[in-house]
């Protein structure tokens, strides 16, 4: 068994992470940190047994036989935690965003690769049934070549578990506002079933408060054959998922629960799911299917670093969208495949 602790115990580790590890027959939950003690009590239910530290420093004096770490805590303890993690020689995965900080990245895969380890982030939405359906049709060519996409994520406030004072709308916890909570999904999404890597970028958001974090956002972001808008909002009608990719011979449209592609001289076809997109925020079916590329990373070290590349769009994307919104949505180049991330 792989064994491993849970750093953060709060919902999205008890409502995602914790199916998926309970039902795993590879990884076993041995420890979990988290300050409260009410949480940690609650974790103990979940798995009879475990070990419980208030702090990730008294987790790593006390385990020496870990052999990954899960981190769940809010973004702007991700880098500190998972570089603390490959120092005691601990894989790591890590919910999204991996690090807001070009420099804390460089940091991270400089340490995964001295230290011969994984550091993975959750893209757990790639998993999801509706979106390796159309990953699947794009990659056989259903539409012929992918001419532009747009993926919408609509959302009424920020996560139901984010109270008035939550981490989530607070910028020195976060990092960001939707596009922290959902573009970075949105990020890692296109680059995958674009299959290419994003050339320049353009964003204006919008935020309530001069002091706080964006509530929505428009992103314009350039492929090499390929165009694609971003639309993100707290400040929708309702909460869905909307996607459409337009190629040469086809579409393809993405409706919550709903894959109907559209060929030329074909009969449309209809790909029904049973859950929606939009369906919750915890998707631990998602988060389960995930784990066998996070247990081959692991177990493979011929194929390690591909998640982490993803992270490293991510985090080009991110930073330059936030730039091209103070620079009043002017276009920002992204550096070339291995080039580097920019600064902003």
């Amino acid at each position: 068994m792989i064994k491993g602790a849970l750093i953060g115990f709060g919902q999205v580790a008890e409502k995602a992470h914790v199916p998926a590890w309970k039902e795993s027959k590879d990884f076993q939950i041995v420890a979990v940190v988290d300050e409260s003690q009410e949480r940690t009590r609650l974790a103990a239910e979940y798995f009879p047994g475990i070990r419980a530290y208030a702090s990730i420093e008294d987790l790593f004096r006390a385990e020496t036989k870990l052999d990954f770490v899960d981190i769940a805590t809010p973004p702007f303890l991700h880098g500190k935690q998972a570089q603390l993690a490959l120092q005691h020689r601990c894989h790591v995965l890590c919910e999204k965003p991996l690090a807001l900080v070009p420099k804390n990245f460089e940091t991270l895969r400089a340490q995964a690769k001295s230290h011969e380890k994984t550091v993975f982030c959750v893209h757990n939405w790639k998993y999801a049934p509706i979106f390796l359906q159309a990953a699947q049709l794009l990659r056989s060519g259903a539409i012929g070549s992918i001419r532009h996409a747009e993926l919408h994520t609509l959302r009424r406030e920020p996560a139901t578990d984010a109270g008035a004072n939550s981490w989530r709308t607070n910028p020195q916890l976060s990092g960001g506002g939707i596009l922290v909570d959902h573009g970075w999904h949105n990020f890692y999404l296109l680059h995958g079933l674009l299959g290419a890597e994003p050339k320049a970028v353009a964003a204006r958001l919008t935020l309530p408060r001069f002091d706080g974090v964006e509530h929505e956002a428009i992103c314009s972001i350039e492929f090499p054959e390929t165009s694609a808008v971003l639309y993100l909002s707290w400040r929708a009608h309702k909460r869905a998922n909307w996607g459409v990719f337009y190629g040469t011979e086809g579409t393809i449209e993405l409706r919550d629960d709903l894959l109907l592609l559209d060929r030329k001289d074909a009969e449309p076809q209809k790909f029904e799911f049973a859950q929606k997109l939009s369906q919750g925020s915890a998707h631990p079916d998602w988060f389960q299917t995930m784990l066998e590329d996070f247990k081959t990373e692991i177990q493979k070290p011929k194929l390690r670093y591909q998640n982490l590349r993803e992270a490293e769009v991510c985090l080009w994307l991110l930073t330059n969208v936030y730039q091209s919104h103070r620079l009043g949505g002017k276009s920002m180049a992204l550096p070339r495949s291995g080039g580097g991330l920019v600064h902003a």
